[in-house]
């Protein structure tokens, strides 16, 4: 899906309480209820990505939910893990869940942190903070991967050392979704295009960049997860560090410091 501009070149949110379908609602409002058991001092509640809009799919389909406290909060990684685990064994259900946590001071001053709130979640409790954060136009402002690839993947392979079970495939799997959605940046404030979907964000990549559309197919192949996921990582590297490199001639100069609404779940 391809997010459209209104007239003034800003981001459209098409992201919509309402457009949330029943099969997702049992989980949604049970991860709400966690969330608020342990931050007593929530603010808000947002859920992010196709379920927002409308066009995912159940079983299928990531379930992304932002939580926002008014105080900083530790990403507390353990409580998540067994909330997830909590919340699909009390459902029956078979789905990927990302709980992420924020504070109403890194949405309102960090152009990060704000963007997904602003352009692409839906508020499910408490206060809405997206009209307070000002619009965005397709530039590096929005642009959520382009500048921590590098970061990315060096916090993927830390967290690989010492993990056991699904989370090494989890991380690979997280990073090779950036990979795609970065290469997408490369381009998209010339193009002025948006997308964050893997498969349309690798067939542009592949026509701005036929010298790597190899690459970037495979990367989009290594999303099935049949990979085992340290040979997964290594053959993304390469084209992480060809990014880095690419990004570094389009955009030069410091690269910003860019504070995350998650790591990975890592």
């Amino acid at each position: 899906m391809f997010i459209p501009l209104d007239a003034d070149g800003h981001l459209v949110n098409l992201a919509d309480a309402e457009k949330v379908e029943r099969p997702w609602r049992p989980l949604i409002d049970s991860l709400v209820h966690e969330y608020r058991t342990r931050y007593r001092d929530l603010a808000s509640v947002y859920v992010r990505g196709s379920v927002a809009t409308g066009t995912a799919v159940f079983g299928h389909s990531d379930l992304d939910l932002i939580a926002v406290t008014h105080e900083d909060s530790a990403f507390e990684r353990a409580w998540m893990a067994e909330v997830v685990e909590r919340t699909l064994s009390r459902h029956s259900a078979s789905v990927d869940i990302d709980l992420a946590t924020t504070s109403v001071k890194a949405v309102l001053t960090d152009r990060k942190s704000g963007f997904y709130i602003k352009t692409q979640s839906a508020l499910i409790y408490g206060e809405d903070l997206a009209p307070q954060i000002a619009p965005y136009r397709i530039g590096p402002d929005a642009f959520s991967h382009l500048f921590n690839l590098e970061l990315d993947l060096a916090t993927v392979r830390d967290a690989m050392g010492g993990a056991s079970g699904d989370l090494p495939q989890t991380l690979v799997l997280r990073l090779v979704k950036r990979v795609l959605r970065a290469g997408l940046e490369l381009f998209a404030e010339r193009l002025q295009i948006y997308t964050r979907d893997p498969h349309d964000c690798c067939e542009l990549f592949g026509q701005q960049y036929p010298e790597k559309a190899a690459d970037m197919r495979e990367a989009l192949g290594l999303m099935s997860g049949s990979t085992d996921p340290a040979e997964a990582l290594e053959r993304v590297e390469s084209l992480i560090r060809w990014m880095a490199a690419e990004r570094a001639r389009i955009y030069p100069g410091a690269v910003p410091r860019i504070a995350f609404i998650d790591d990975l779940g890592v």
